[in-house]
């Protein structure tokens, strides 16, 4: 692979944050995007291996520098070292022979019969394009001298000779004192170089003057800007650094279509933008980074200003005219960074928008694999967009929501309505207060079509966020998310009628894991719980305004150790099944509570036993009595089970005694009978004989008799067969003094008749809120060694 430079250039030095040099300071070097660490670095000869790469020692004539060195086959690296308080600073930098390649990729295009690897201020190719080396035209390049008027003399070479490539040599600093303007047609090559304003008013670069008018799409427009560190220079009255106090751009575009924006670092803005798009039609900005920034406003009135704009020809919001009501559209931010610089903090929002005109929206808005390190308030925050994708991106420390995606509020007058939001695979950590990913609509201007999907949130200690909260956005699909730690809701869909949550995995929220508010016929299927602070695992009720919503699905969820209830309803018409709910180690006190607001429910089929339950702890009704089988019965707990009924009991064999002796024994939990429920308990076994006795089995409960034993005379000499009791136990009354009432029939292979019954005479009282023994006896009419009846399997279960 080929070996490329890096380190040796004036800017080439390890500051803090205050400007003061760091000599003898050790360096790691990462892989541009990736942050892989490179291990394999050289010497500026390109063979001699470096062991660990530091700064400049004091003594050195330029201390705190990083010397020249070399790595094999990366072409951009980012320099990481500790700040004072023990975080990583990364700074970016591409290899000088990028610059080279670039510039022997322009001249490769041209024609090459004068002197080869030379520039001209001007040499045209076959189609009269031509190259512009600034500092053909003067450009010094030299941190010191104002470079302004070459530069912008080779700006306008190009575009006066119907386009071309402006070059600008790497390892130089480049002063401008005003905005240089690009006008169409023009590709910057700018690898290695840095451009740096040096007036308190104005960023760098533009594609207009201040006197341009045009109308749509109709401005400067096919226009590349590749590489090169483009630095606002922002004033700090912190450090007393830096000189642009104006609320300016560094980069801007307005009233124009197809703009690239490549390998370009973007510096320490002034209380603006990094980069505007402004009536902008297919943009692309890829692998830039956008570090630094600071509100210079005196009043705090810039604190959410983005690093890219995404904006709308208006007037207030457009440097020119014509203010028409020109969307961006069309435009692709990806595998960019965002973050503080050496000098300067965050961003208020790493990309957004936040103008409007009626009528008017930023359409097919494509935000993609960027790390944003923290900003003053929302890391994403897409206004008015429609058919937007935010896809794979890492959003970390944000003091508002991670990503939040809304429409102007329709009470100002002007209803908008979206659509075609995807959130897709982002990793969204730390966000201090919103929610980490946020879609809000109106009552009467709805979001459809979201899809928020596969994303990582996480929260972290000192932060009030919500997990994923989509509000007005009917039939949005929540999927396959994982959320852990937030400190508050997990999952927080607010009237958002058809709702679908599925698949998705909560773990740790501070309130509830998911609370689904004023939605009617929301699904909530197939999620996973796992442990509340404090409310409920999944919670189906009203919004704050009062509307309750209706007709929930909430079917084969796992939750474990919610706070209270497993399963919180407050809506009426909801079907709940199939879920399991499990204590764990929490404080779960409910498995299902319902509130009066909870009318016409059918809850069936869920498991909530292994928790300790009563079946009145397990399924916490109120007024409302809901349908638990699916022949429409409401005795508790019909079809759900809280109780996992011992599947084999105590087994015996009865011999030599005529006595009636328990056979098997099985329990009953105490709590777990309501008036009607019902209970099968089925006794298999042998039996022996050498004569005729008869030999019969009957039901008891806690000893007292149920069913009398149904006995049958044996054949004589019989041995090893088989028979079976099939006891039925139905409970009349609950209670300490509860009721009871119950029959049995054998079936058998030992005597003379196939099938006798026995069955109670009356109820017997027994107390169900202890655990109960349910014993299946077996007697013999004639004690005798060679009497034997034996046991092999007993199980009980409820039936109803």
């Amino acid at each position: 692979m080929a070996i490329y430079t890096y380190g040796g250039t004036p800017s080439d030095v390890l500051t803090t944050t205050t400007g003061d040099v760091l000599p003898d300071y050790p360096v790691n070097v990462r892989v541009a995007g990736t942050g892989e660490l490179i291990t394999a670095l050289y010497e500026a000869d390109g063979s001699t291996p470096i062991g660990a790469l530091r700064s400049n020692p004091a003594s050195h004539p330029a201390p705190g520098a990083v010397r020249t060195f070399k790595i094999d086959g990366i072409t951009a690296i980012e320099y990481e070292y500790l700040d004072a308080a023990g975080r990583p600073v990364r700074r970016h930098q591409a290899a000088r022979e990028a610059a080279t390649r670039a510039l022997e990729h322009i001249q490769g295009t041209f024609d090459t019969t004068t002197t080869p690897g030379t520039l001209a201020a001007a040499r045209s190719d076959s189609s009269g394009q031509g190259v512009f080396d600034v500092t053909a035209f003067g450009a010094k390049g030299d941190g010191i001298a104002d470079d302004t008027t070459p530069i912008q003399a080779a700006l306008d070479a190009a575009y006066n000779a119907g386009g071309g490539s402006v070059f600008f040599p790497g390892g130089r600093t480049y002063n401008v004192n005003t905005f240089m303007v690009v006008r169409a047609n023009t590709t910057i090559w700018a690898y290695g170089a840095s451009i740096r304003s040096t007036h308190a008013t104005t960023g760098v670069l533009r594609n207009f003057y201040g006197t341009d008018v045009f109308n749509g799409y109709g401005g400067h427009s096919h226009i590349k800007i590749l590489g090169g560190t483009w630095d606002c220079n922002a004033y700090s009255a912190a450090l007393g650094t830096g000189v642009v106090t104006a609320t300016t751009n560094t980069m801007c575009f307005i009233h124009c279509a197809d703009i690239t924006v490549r390998d370009c670092r973007l510096l320490d803005s002034s209380s603006a933008h990094a980069l505007e798009f402004n009536a902008v039609k297919g943009a692309v900005v890829e692998a830039c980074r956008f570090e630094g920034f600071t509100d210079n406003s005196g009043d705090g009135s810039r604190r959410s200003s983005e690093a890219v704009q995404i904006d709308i020809a208006k007037a207030g919001s457009s440097s020119i005219g014509a203010f028409d009501g020109t969307p961006a559209v069309d435009i692709r931010v990806s595998g960019c960074w965002f973050g503080p610089s050496a000098r300067l903090g965050t961003f208020g929002r790493a990309i957004g928008s936040h103008a409007q005109v009626a009528g008017r929206y930023f359409d097919d808005i494509v935000i993609e694999n960027c790390v944003i390190e923290g900003a003053l308030e929302s890391g994403i925050r897409g206004w008015n967009w429609r058919r937007a994708k935010i896809r794979g991106n890492t959003i970390r420390d944000t003091a508002a929501s991670g990503v939040y995606v809304s429409v102007p509020d329709p009470a100002a007058g002007t209803v908008y309505t979206s659509y075609g939001i995807t959130i897709t695979d982002n990793i969204i950590e730390g966000t201090v207060t919103g929610s980490g990913i946020r879609v809000l609509g109106y009552d009467t201007a709805p979001v459809t079509d979201v899809v928020i999907n596969n994303n990582t949130v996480r929260g972290a200690s000192a932060t009030t966020a919500n997990g994923v909260q989509p509000q007005c956005t009917p039939g949005a699909v929540v999927s396959g998310n994982l959320v852990d730690g937030v400190r508050s809701t997990g999952i927080f869909p607010q009237y958002s009628d058809g709702v679908n949550l599925t698949g998705n995995t909560l773990r740790n929220t501070f309130s509830n894991a998911v609370n689904v508010a004023g939605c009617t016929a929301a699904s909530v299927t197939d999620n996973v719980v796992d442990t509340t602070g404090s409310n409920h695992g999944i919670v189906i009720g009203g919004g704050t305004d009062g509307r309750a919503g209706a007709g929930a699905l909430v079917a084969g969820n796992r939750i474990r150790a919610a706070a209270v209830a497993g399963i919180r309803l407050s809506q009426p018409g909801c079907h709940i099944t199939g879920n399991k709910v499990m204590k764990g180690s929490g404080t779960t006190v409910n498995g299902i509570s319902l509130t009066p607001a909870a009318t016409g429910c059918v809850i069936t089929g869920n498991d909530l036993a292994g928790n300790g339950w009563t079946v009145a702890a397990a399924l916490l009704t109120s007024t409302a009595a809901p349908v638990v089988t699916a022949q429409g019965g409401t005795v508790l707990p019909g079809s759900n089970v809280v109780h996992v009924l011992a599947s084999h009991g105590t087994l015996a064999t009865v011999a030599d005694t005529a006595t009636e002796t328990p056979i098997a024994t099985v329990t009953i939990p105490g709590g777990d009978p309501q008036p009607g429920s019902a209970y099968r308990i089925r006794v298999y076994g042998t039996a022996s004989t050498t004569a005729t006795p008869t030999l019969g089995f009957g039901l008891r409960i806690g000893g007292t008799v149920v069913a009398a034993p149904a006995t049958v005379t044996a054949r004589s000499g019989v041995s090893g067969k088989g028979w079976m009791a099939e006891a039925v136990l139905h409970c009349v009354g609950d209670g300490v003094s509860g009721t009871w009432a119950g029959g049995l029939t054998l079936m058998q292979q030992y005597g003379t008749a196939s099938v006798v019954t026995s069955m109670s005479d009356g109820a017997v009282t027994h107390d169900t809120t202890t655990n109960m023994a349910v014993a299946v006896t077996a007697k013999w009419s004639v004690a005798s060694a060679s009497n034997t009846a034996t046991a092999t399997a007993a199980v009980v279960e409820r039936i109803g």
